[in-house]
């Protein structure tokens, strides 16, 4: 299974070599009304990919907080109940058992 994501990656990069190689030739970038940069399209397409990346990581933030709060309630939950667990053992343990000698008289 390493094997096959080690080639599938491979080939991955080499797509975007690829993509890279081919897409040398010089564009005009105008990041600002009347500012303009001759750039060369890959690196125009790499910083659009590298915001897109960027603003898809502030938009899972919030969902990252929110699991990490309720992972964090989950946990506290799972500890209360271990010592009630716990506790009930001790109180099972502490009880007498009525011995088999010992039967009701009837």
């Amino acid at each position: 299974m390493k094997i096959i994501s080690l080639v599938i990656k491979i080939v991955i990069l080499l797509v975007f070599l690829l993509l890279a190689i081919a897409n040398i030739h010089m564009v005009d970038f105008n990041y600002l009304p009347g500012q303009k940069v001759n750039t060369p399209l890959i690196i125009v397409l790499f910083g659009a990919f590298v915001i897109g990346v960027a603003f898809g990581m502030f938009a899972l933030f919030g969902r990252l907080l929110g699991l990490r709060a309720e992972n964090n309630r989950l946990r506290a939950e799972v500890k209360k109940n271990a010592r009630f667990t716990q506790a009930a053992q001790v109180v099972a343990q502490n009880s007498p058992v009525p011995s088999e000698n010992t039967k009701p008289k009837v």
